[in-house]
């Protein structure tokens, strides 16, 4: 199958393992469609046409391209960058009969059975002490260096009916051989990658992921096996769209969300004036005022991705099968009557009415009626701008497991979707 969006997103998930590694990708995305640094604590000078980025740590990012039409205003699509994981707690040493295992810590929601047995690698940020002060490190370990194996059946034969998973104690992943040495292995091993002392090493964010890459499958692979699809193809989609989209009269907007799976309420977050104070500024850089930024948001625009959950054949008393959207069919268009998701009446068809000018194949996804729905950066990013929007995503299976499956073709329409949307507006 001829298919390059499917085969760069693969490219890009194999090269994001963690939301820092997402920002150097996307960083390098960018740099390609000869994009401009910005950086948030000097004077900018804005032109039209031009792209443009701009980081804030730990891992946000958001990508601009100034419209035509100074006061038309701002079409954002947005994503999240941060996915469910296990993450490694470096100082504490764990050692039982000379085994050594790593403690850990698990962040956001994920489906903790998934992640035993399988090669896992590290991957994450060290921070270093140096002569200039300190120094941050990306690092992935690439190869695997550890597995959390299961405990055999023959010492609990009830594990398929249902087994809890403890982090403090059944998920510590095996390393090492205990060698006696006063470090841990994990600090020794850091010290010898990264070609420094052991107690240079002082503090770090390093989480677990699946060391095997992105797979297609199927007769003609359609089917994409590989962790993090949520959120990564979303990740991928907005920023795939901005550099092939051609010049609006509005401001085109992509920006990376990081810390969705924990609540967003951080420095560079869904629920930060991140995105806010980056949208007056741009107005502020052309000569505007506030007045001119408020008047500006009233004429804009938002577009949340992230997956939907695909109906799935062996558990299909879980979908109302009326609003379960199918792999390959598009992307769908996510709604809940308690706003879990920022589509409304009036913008869903909106979005509905330019599928079908552009002959985009879309859907539309509610969780059955009786059960929760899940949530996304979009009611958070609308109601912090004070701008109507849409939730999209393409529809997935085994979201938030070690490893998802998605639909190889509803990639590409996902990004048509979304760069029609900058380049006509909604």
């Amino acid at each position: 199958m001829s298919n390059p969006a499917i085969k760069n997103l693969c490219t890009f998930i194999d090269a994001a393992p963690t939301p820092y590694h997402t920002v150097d990708a996307s960083i390098a995305m960018l740099s390609t469609a000869a994009a401009v640094k910005l950086e948030e604590h000097e004077p900018w000078k804005l032109e039209p046409g031009t792209l443009y980025y701009v980081t804030r740590k730990p891992a946000g990012l958001i990508a601009f391209r100034i419209g035509t039409e100074r006061l038309s205003g701002f079409v954002v699509a947005g994503a999240h960058n941060d996915v469910p994981a296990l993450k490694l707690r470096l100082e504490k040493k764990v050692i039982q009969r000379g085994m050594e295992r790593l403690a850990v810590e698990v962040y956001g929601g994920p489906i903790l059975a998934t992640w035993l047995d399988r090669p896992l690698a590290i991957a994450g940020i060290v921070m270093l002490k140096t002569n200039q002060g300190v120094e941050q490190r990306l690092f992935n370990s690439v190869k695997p260096v550890a597995v959390i194996p299961n405990l055999a059946i023959h010492l609990n034969r009830d594990i398929n009916k249902g087994f809890e998973y403890l982090a403090h104690q059944t998920l510590l992943p095996l390393v090492a051989e205990s060698e006696g040495a006063n470090n841990s292995w994990i600090v020794r091993y850091l010290a010898r990658e990264l070609d420094c002392s052991e107690a240079d090493i002082l503090a770090s964010d390093l989480s677990l992921y699946d060391a095997e890459k992105a797979f297609l499958f199927g007769p003609d692979e359609e089917f994409l096996s590989s962790p993090r699809i949520d959120n990564l193809e979303g990740c991928h989609a907005v920023l795939e769209a901005l550099c092939s989209a051609r010049t609006g009269k509005q401001t085109q907007v992509s920006v990376l969300f990081n810390s969705e799976e924990i609540g967003s309420r951080t420095l560079e977050g869904a629920d930060s004036f991140f995105l806010r104070d980056i949208l007056e500024r741009i107005i502020l850089a052309q000569g505007g005022t506030r007045e001119d930024f408020l008047r500006v948001l009233s004429l804009s625009f938002c577009v949340s991705v992230d997956g939907a959950q695909a109906w799935h054949p062996g558990f299909a008393d879980k979908f109302d099968e009326t609003y379960a959207p199918l792999l390959n069919k598009g992307p769908a268009i996510k709604l809940n009557a308690n706003m879990r998701y920022t589509s409304d009446a009036e913008n869903s068809a909106r979005i509905v009415s330019l599928c079908k000018n552009e002959g985009i194949p879309c859907q539309l996804f509610r969780m059955r009626a009786d059960l929760p729905s899940g949530t996304t950066i979009g009611p958070l990013t609308t109601s912090t701008l004070g701008v109507p929007g849409v939730d999209i995503g393409i529809p997935m299976l085994a979201m938030h497991s070690a490893r998802e499956l998605a639909g190889t073709k509803d990639h590409e329409q996902c990004i048509k979707l979304i760069k029609t949307v900058f380049e006509q507006g909604v």
